[in-house]
C-alpha cells in the first residue's frame, strides 16, 4: 500500500509536502478480520470543478480537477486486492466488506482510465456525458447498470457508428478475438457457417452437420445475427435429451429423428428473428443474417426439474466485466445472484437476505430456467477452474479489452469442460445489466461514469477521511450511501415501451 502511494505521489502534480504525506504509512492501512487481514475503506467522493475550493479547505490538500489524488487503499482479503495468494478462495464477507473489495477494484479500473488508449467511438457524445454526470450526481435512482447500458443502448440508433458492428457478429467476434491476442483461438472453434441466401454455403453446412450428428458429437446451432440467447439450439450426443427447449421443440416436431431436428434447427437459426433484437444497439441490427454451428460444451447446470417447460440446462459460464481494460469481476449467467467473482479471482458467496436489503429482487424467469441456487457440482466447478486457469481468464479478457480500446467489455467464458479447457462463448458490448445486484449495478455504474468524466477532465475522484463533511459540502460521493444504496431497481429495458428512436 506504501509503494502505491508512492508511486502515485511521484506521478501527480502535487506540492512535495503533499506527496510526502501521502507516502506515509498510516496506522489504520491493516486491520485483522475474520478472514484474514484486508485494508479499512477510505471513502471515497467525487469532487466537481465547482467545488474543488470547498473540498481543498476541507481535505488539506491541494489537487488538480483532472487526476486522481490518492491513489484509495487496496482492499482485499489475505493480501489486499492486488495481494498475494492464490484465485478461487470461498468468501463469504459480510456485505460492507465484500462492497468495499469491490469498489476498490473499481478503483483500479478508474485510476487506469486517465492515460487509457481509447477508441474514438467509444468517447462519450453530449448526450452520454449527461448520462454519465447523472450518474454521480446522486440525484434519484438512475445510478444503474442497465439504465446505463439501455441509454447507450438507444443513442447508437443516432449516431449509428458502424465501427464496433463486429462486437455483435458471432462470425467475426471470433477471428477479430484472435487477432487481437497474437492468433490464439480464444471461442469455440467455428464447425460450419452459412449466410442467407447462399446456397452453396448452406448445403456444405447440411452436409457437415450430417456427419457430426452420424458421430454423435454434440453441436450449438446459432444465430449469427442474434442475442438473448434466442433461437440458440443445444445438442448433445445422439441418444442424450436436447438441452434447451427450444430444440426439444424442434425434435418434437420433426420427423425422421436427431440429425432432421438439427438440421430443421439450422433452418430455424439461419430464418430467426426475435422482437428483443429490436431493442438492442444499431450495431446488431447491422450484423448479415447468418448461422453458426459449433461444439457443444459441457453440460454443468442442469435443467430445474421444478421450472416446467422453462427450465433448461446450460454450460457453467461466467460473464467476466472489464472496464478500460481492468478486469472488475464477474457473475454467473445462470445464478447472478449467487455469488460474485472478484478481481483476483476469488468467489465472494452473497448472503441473500443482505442483498435483498439492498434493494435486490430475484428474478423468477432465471429461477424457473436453472434453479434458485447454483448446484453444489457446479460450484465446485467453479472453484477448481479459477484455481487453475483465473491468470489466463483474467490476463486474456484484459488483453482484449485493451487490444480493441474499448472503455467497457463482458467476455462470456465457458468452464469446466475438460476437452475445451476455458473457451470465450461470445464477447458482449453494451451487455444489459438487468441480472445484476442492485449494491453491483450501482457501484459498475458510477466507476464507469466517474472514469469516463475524470478522463475528459470533468471529474476529480479524491480520497477524504472526513466523509460526512465532504458529502456535507458538497454533496457528491462516488459511492452510493443511505437510501440511494437501498432502493429497488427496475429493468431498464422497460423503459422503452417500443423500440429506442430509429429502430425498425
Amino acid at each position: 500500500q506504501a509503494e502505491a502511494r508512492a508511486k502515485f505521489a511521484r506521478s501527480s502534480p502535487r506540492s512535495p509536502a503533499a506527496a510526502a504525506a501521502a507516502m506515509a504509512p498510516r496506522p489504520d492501512d491493516e486491520l485483522v478480520g475474520p478472514l484474514g487481514r484486508y485494508g479499512r475503506s477510505r471513502s471515497c467522493r467525487v469532487i466537481g470543478p465547482a467545488d474543488l475550493a470547498t473540498a481543498e479547505a476541507l481535505l488539506g490538500d491541494p489537487f488538480s480537477a483532472a487526476v486522481l489524488c490518492a491513489v484509495p487503499l487496496r482492499i482485499g482479503v489475505g493480501g489486499g486486492a492486488s495481494g498475494s495468494g492464490s484465485p478461487g478462495r470461498l468468501l463469504h464477507l459480510p456485505l460492507e466488506d465484500a462492497l468495499a473489495v469491490l469498489e476498490a477494484d473499481l478503483l483500479e479500473a478508474l485510476q487506469a482510465a486517465q492515460h487509457y488508449a481509447l477508441d474514438e467511438a467509444c468517447v462519450p457524445n453530449e448526450f452520454l456525458l449527461e448520462l454519465l454526470e447523472a450518474a454521480v450526481s446522486n440525484v434519484g435512482n438512475r445510478d444503474g447498470w442497465d439504465e446505463m447500458m439501455c441509454r447507450r443502448i438507444a443513442d447508437t440508433w443516432r449516431t449509428r457508428d458502424p465501427t464496433n458492428i463486429w462486437l455483435d457478429d458471432k462470425l467475426l467476434q471470433v477471428g477479430r478475438a484472435a487477432e487481437l491476442c497474437g492468433g490464439e483461438e480464444l471461442h469455440l472453434p467455428i464447425f460450419g457457417h452459412a449466410a442467407y441466401g447462399d446456397a452453396p454455403a448452406l448445403a456444405a453446412l447440411h452436409a457437415d452437420v450430417r456427419v457430426r450428428v452420424g458421430r454423435g458429437e454434440g453441436l450449438v446451432v446459432k444465430p449469427r445475427h442474434g442475442a438473448n440467447s434466442r433461437h440458440v439450439f443445444l445438442w448433445p450426443p445422439k441418444g442424450d435429451r436436447p438441452a434447451s427447449a427450444a430444440a426439444a421443440e424442434v425434435e418434437a416436431a420433426t420427423e425422421g429423428g436427431r440429425e432432421e431436428a438439427v438440421l430443421e434447427s439450422v433452418k430455424r437459426a439461419l430464418k430467426g428473428w426475435d422482437d428483443s433484437w429490436d431493442r438492442e444497439c444499431w450495431q446488431l441490427s447491422q450484423v448479415p443474417r447468418g448461422v453458426v454451428v459449433q461444439p457443444l460444451y459441457a453440460i454443468a447446470v442442469s435443467a430445474c426439474e421444478s421450472g416446467g417447460p422453462r427450465s433448461r440446462a446450460a454450460p457453467l459460464e461466467l460473464k467476466v466485466q472489464v472496464l478500460f481494460g481492468e478486469v472488475v469481476g464477474g457473475t454467473l449467467n445462470t445464478h447472478p445472484a449467487d455469488l460474485w467473482v472478484t478481481r483476483r479471482g476469488d468467489v465472494q458467496v452473497w448472503n441473500q437476505e443482505d442483498l435483498l436489503a439492498r434493494g435486490h429482487t430475484r428474478c423468477r424467469k432465471i429461477d424457473k430456467c436453472y434453479g434458485k441456487h447454483i448446484p453444489a457440482a457446479a460450484l465446485q466447478t467453479l472453484v477448481r477452474v479459477l484455481q487453475a486457469h483465473w491468470p489466463l481468464i483474467r490476463g486474456t479478457s484484459e488483453r482484449l479489452t485493451r487490444g480493441a480500446q474499448l472503455d467497457e467489455l463482458r467476455v462470456d467464458w465457458l468452464l469446466g469442460d475438460d476437452r475445451w479447457g476455458p473457451r470465450i462463448g461470445e464477447l458482449t458490448y453494451m451487455g444489459a445489466g438487468s441480472r445484476m445486484s442492485p449494491p453491483l449495478s450501482r457501484r459498475l455504474s458510477r466507476a464507469y461514469a466517474a472514469a469516463h468524466l475524470s478522463r475528459l477532465g470533468r471529474l476529480a475522484v479524491v480520497q477524504a477521511d472526513c466523509a460526512e463533511e465532504v458529502l456535507a459540502a458538497t454533496g457528491s460521493s462516488l459511492w452510493p450511501v443511505g437510501v440511494l444504496d437501498r432502493a429497488r431497481q427496475g429493468h431498464g429495458r422497460g423503459q422503452f415501451a417500443e423500440a429506442p428512436p430509429g429502430a425498425p
